[in-house]
């Protein structure tokens, strides 16, 4: 009885001295968690453009896309708008042109061409900043420190997971897998230490990284000169804002879409996209990749379309052609429920992991 009481003794006593131990890094995490969100709200406030308080603005950047097949291209980037409800954007290049915007509730968007290349999807995240910051409000902060971005010093946070949605599936496997958050993605981003504006993002995986420098003003807003689009360690997109200026209160009617455009209910968060049915690719194809020792995850960005198919697919970067074609054969005979608004089926970018295995 006596060893008994001993040993219960004994384990109340080691249980303690676990919960004093645990109790602080319960607290540091709890503080790193605050002040990784300070960091977050500070910057998307001072950065988010459509927001009421911006009032009406247009903003014109010059953008140049290097590493093209035809060299470097010039093109012009205008954002007209009247209030966070009504607005208008343009990408305009010598082989492509989209307008897009929102009005009524509605968003909207017309293109030259079916299918839109990559770096005009880059070119929308770079020149939104804040959409870098619209995180799930699960998101936890992994890490605070201090770091260098572009020779200056920044305080830094790892963030996860990430608000994208994710399609993970694998060659050869029937199972049809969900489209959602990746709960293991994580984004690091980097704050200046004085202005509070985010200065880096840098995505895990092959997602393209984004540096801002400088910055203009406009109201309460602040927002960078000079934003860049990397590829792994290449300059993708570089765009420099030329204007940035209050506007005078346009007519409400000339932020309504084109007849002939592409329209849409808009929500924050809609329902995501629901895969039906799944093919997988031809095993003449699995096999020529595994005999040239082909495989491994291809990340891919791609559109799910109101018709429940992709659309815009591209990969992430070059990769063998074994895995690039499996995933290319796959990704062409999905078929999805659409993602929906208050039941109507919209557009929703989507990346994927795809993996070929050995």
């Amino acid at each position: 009885m006596k060893r008994c009481k001993r040993g219960l003794a004994e384990l109340f006593l080691g249980a303690l001295v676990g919960l004093a131990l645990a109790m602080p890094l319960a607290g540091e995490s709890e503080d790193r968690q605050q002040k990784g969100i300070a960091l977050i709200d500070r910057a998307y406030s001072l950065e988010k453009l459509l927001a009421t308080e911006t009032g009406p603005f247009h903003l014109r950047a010059r953008v140049t896309l290097f590493g093209l097949v035809r060299g470097t291209g010039e093109g012009e980037y205008v954002l007209l708008a009247d209030s966070s409800e009504r607005w208008f954007q343009q990408m305009r290049f010598p082989w492509f042109s989209e307008i897009s915007g929102q009005y009524n509730g509605e968003r909207w968007r017309k293109r030259t061409l079916a299918e839109k290349q990559f770096r005009f999807h880059e070119l929308e995240q770079l020149l939104n900043p804040a959409l870098h910051l619209e995180l799930p409000t699960d998101a936890r902060i992994g890490k605070l420190v201090q770091m260098e971005v572009a020779g200056t010093k920044a305080s830094c946070i790892e963030v996860s997971p990430t608000a994208v949605l994710w399609q993970s599936d694998r060659a050869g496997m029937a199972a049809i897998s969900p489209v959602g958050i990746r709960r293991d993605s994580h984004v690091t981003l980097c704050f200046d230490p004085d202005s509070g504006l985010l200065r880096s993002v840098t995505y895990e995986n092959d997602l393209p990284r984004f540096e801002y420098e400088g910055q203009v003003e406009i109201r309460s807003k602040v927002f960078p000169k000079v934003l860049r689009c990397y590829e792994g360690k290449d300059l993708a997109i570089e765009a420099t804002v030329e204007e940035l200026v209050e506007e005078a209160v346009q007519d409400p009617a000339g932020f309504a879409p084109p007849e002939d455009a592409d329209k849409w209910p808009y929500c924050a968060n809609p329902d995501p996209p629901l895969m039906l049915e799944k093919k997988n690719p031809t095993e003449r194809i699995l096999a020529r990749g595994r005999a040239r020792r082909e495989y491994g995850t291809v990340y891919c960005l791609a559109e799910v379309g109101t018709d429940g198919r992709i659309h815009d697919f591209t990969w992430l970067r070059f990769v063998a052609v074994g895995p690039a074609a499996a995933v290319r054969q796959a990704a062409r005979t999905w078929v999805f429920k659409p993602a929906t608004c208050r039941g109507v089926p919209v557009p929703v970018t989507i990346y994927i992991a795809y993996t070929v295995p050995p």
